[in-house]
């Protein structure tokens, strides 16, 4: 397994999802972007076909049970909203009556078809360990995976969190960010905007696509807007109100079991949670600044599909204590 964790885009090796609160199912090797789940087996050609006969000891499972464990699991964790492809990988290769059997669920079978044996012997081999014994002696490791629109175009729901709201009617994002705050946050984003402006990426990303928001994400953006917001800033928020559909928070029916157990913590944030749930639920875009949320959630094995953006905050109330730069 080690050599075939070495290829190029690999992701992840010997990684562990929950299926739910008794079970998990550790992958081998993740790659292609979270999109192809591959196990690696080198056991006896014939072991595996006598196995997966019922050719063996009461609780053996065969790799025909493991291939509905991996793709039962896959189901759960959408790449893009797609399952990922499942690959089983024969390292001494795989009887051909076997590896039809898989090709019928849906597995991708990699090695030597080989012919089938007249007679299936139970042969004991020690080549593979069992997922239970590779749990216990493996090292968990998560890459964050930034997910690009380009790749999905296919995708036309567009979920808006706060700060993709707040980055739209911002005043700096709409002509006035030459200006020396005395935040020097502020002043940092306003030098950002003059070289990488938000406002067209943004609207490029919205033409010919279904805007969508949860109340809470909506309300907690109208809310910072009464708040902090100047005339020109709550103009644009009703602007952009005519073209959002705000839903429940709850709509479109119950979390999976991954995301209804995604633990609140960290950069983590409850109202975070709700949101990017909500997108999910409506296999849409999550567009947000905030990828705090999105790096701590994969890193408890939960992914969202996001389109980040910088981060710009409002600013019309501040200008009249700022410095305008001529």
């Amino acid at each position: 397994m080690v050599e075939c964790a070495m290829r190029p885009g690999t992701m992840s090796v010997c990684k562990i999802f929950h299926v739910n609160e008794e079970s998990k199912q550790l992958v081998d090797i993740i790659s292609d972007d979270g999109k192809t789940w591959t196990k690696v087996i080198a056991r006896n050609p014939k072991s595996l076909s006598a196995l997966s006969s019922g050719n063996a000891s009461y609780g053996a499972r065969s790799i025909l049970d493991q291939a509905e464990d991996y793709l039962t699991c896959a189901k759960l964790y959408p790449c893009m909203y797609l399952s990922p492809k499942v690959v089983f990988e024969f390292v001494s290769g795989i009887e051909e009556t076997l590896a039809n059997k898989l090709k019928a669920k849906g597995i991708i079978v990699k090695g030597t078809i080989l012919p089938d044996s007249k007679k299936h012997e139970e042969i004991n081999d020690s080549y593979e360990s069992s997922d239970e014994e590779i749990f216990e002696r493996c090292q968990v490791t998560m890459e964050d995976v930034s997910q690009c629109i380009e790749d999905h175009i296919d995708i036309n729901i567009l979920n808006l969190d706060v700060t993709a709201m707040m980055a739209y009617v911002s005043n700096m994002t709409n002509g006035f960010c030459h200006y020396v705050f005395k935040q020097d946050v502020l002043t940092q984003q306003a030098a950002w905007e003059a070289e990488r402006p938000v406002k067209p990426i943004l609207e490029k990303l919205f033409e010919g696509k279904t805007l969508i928001s949860c109340k809470t994400a909506w309300y907690n953006f109208e809310k910072i807007v009464e708040t902090l917001g100047g005339p020109m800033e709550k103009k644009r928020t009703a602007d952009l109100k005519e073209l959002v559909t705000v839903y429940e928070d709850d709509y479109g029916g119950q979390n999976d079991y991954p995301r209804q157990n995604l633990k609140v913590r960290g950069h983590v944030r409850l109202r975070s949670k709700i949101i990017f749930n909500f997108g999910h639920r409506l296999k849409a875009l999550t567009v947000s600044a905030n990828e705090g949320f999105v790096r701590a959630a994969a890193q408890q094995g939960v992914t969202y599909a996001t389109f980040i953006h910088e981060s710009r905050a409002l600013t019309e109330g501040k200008e009249a204590t700022a410095e305008k730069i001529l």
